[in-house]
C-alpha cells in the first residue's frame, strides 16, 4: 500500500477502461432496445388507429341493418 494513500484504495487506468468499456456496451444495448420499442409501439399505434376505423364502420352497419329491419317491419304492419 502506498504512503500517499491513506485508506489503501488504489484504481488504476485498466479498471476505468474496464469500466468503460462495460458501460459502452450497456449503452449499445439500451440504444438496441429503444429501437425495437419505438417499432413496436409503431406497430401498436397503427393497429388501434385500423380499429378505430372498424369502429365507426360497425357503427354505421348497425344503423343500416337497424334501420332495414324497422322498414321491413313498418312495411309488414301495413301490408
Amino acid at each position: 500500500m502506498p504512503e500517499n494513500e491513506p485508506l489503501g484504495v488504489v484504481i488504476g487506468p485498466r479498471e476505468i477502461y474496464d469500466q468503460l468499456v462495460g458501460v459502452r456496451e450497456d449503452v449499445r444495448s439500451l440504444a438496441q432496445s429503444s429501437a425495437t420499442v419505438d417499432q413496436t409501439l409503431k406497430d401498436h399505434e397503427d393497429r388501434v388507429r385500423a380499429l378505430e376505423v372498424w369502429r365507426y364502420g360497425v357503427v354505421a352497419s348497425g344503423l343500416a341493418g337497424g334501420t332495414a329491419l324497422i322498414t321491413d317491419v313498418v312495411v309488414r304492419l301495413k301490408g
